[in-house]
């Protein structure tokens, strides 16, 4: 499963009480379904994307647990705007931070 370096690292520090959104991807369209009901058990499912994206909100100390749930191709923050190629090849967004 990839886990984007802002994820891995709310993963290993959350902020209690600090929400955050992320982009949940299927290893497949067909389990999405599955996917989403188990997310719901976490946090807020808020939108079913294309492709077996699932944006979910949820505290930061669960994003461990999003995590741990099977079925799981990629785990990445909302405000992913595209991936750079170059460097080590880390989330981008619109404001420049991580």
């Amino acid at each position: 499963m990839y886990l984007s370096h802002p994820v891995r690292r709310i993963r290993d520090d959350p902020i209690d009480g600090e929400e955050v959104t992320l982009r949940v991807t299927a290893v497949d369209a067909e389990r999405a379904d599955a996917l989403a009901e188990r997310l719901a058990s976490v946090g807020t499912v808020e939108e079913r994307l294309r492709f077996g994206g699932i944006r979910v909100t949820v505290q930061q100390e669960r994003v461990a647990d999003v995590c741990a749930l099977s079925g799981i191709e990629a785990v990445e923050t909302d405000s992913t705007v595209t991936i750079d190629a170059g460097d080590a090849g880390e989330d981008v967004t619109l404001d420049g931070t991580e």
